[in-house]
């Protein structure tokens, strides 16, 4: 008696070919996984890069704006201007700014500069 055939293939043939489905699926698994894994390592390296960049970009910022205003206050200290710390936090948790009124157009006095307070020196520091 010849097993019974289902599209001119025996349950033994049907068998050993979804076995080899299997087995063909199971190594395209394993395959695209390492090739998955390969591509997520670059983008947290590329991550890893950016953060780095971001942190001597933010460096490099901190290191211009203390130069520039302390060459502002060495200036305004030639000139005999008055310069001023300023916390926009000293009042209350809401930065406030300087008691400046600009109105476009109008020449911006310079007898009193403000300079703002470091932020960890600021009385709220966690609102700034």
């Amino acid at each position: 008696m010849s097993d019974p055939t289902f599209l001119l293939l025996s349950a033994t043939e049907w068998t050993a070919l979804a076995t080899v489905a299997m087995a063909t699926a199971t190594v395209a698994s394993v395959v695209f996984s390492a090739k998955l894994k390969k591509s997520q390592d670059r983008v947290i390296d590329l991550q890893a890069t950016m953060i780095a960049l971001q942190r001597r970009a933010n460096w490099l910022n901190g290191a211009l704006e203390s130069h520039s205003e302390l060459m502002l206050r060495l200036k305004a200290e030639e000139r005999g201007k008055k310069v001023v710390w300023w916390d926009p936090t000293y009042e209350s948790a809401v930065k406030q700014p300087p008691p400046t009124k600009p109105v476009h157009g109008e020449s911006a006095p310079l007898d009193k500069i403000y300079v703002y307070v470091p932020t960890d020196l600021r009385r709220h520091p966690e609102n700034t």
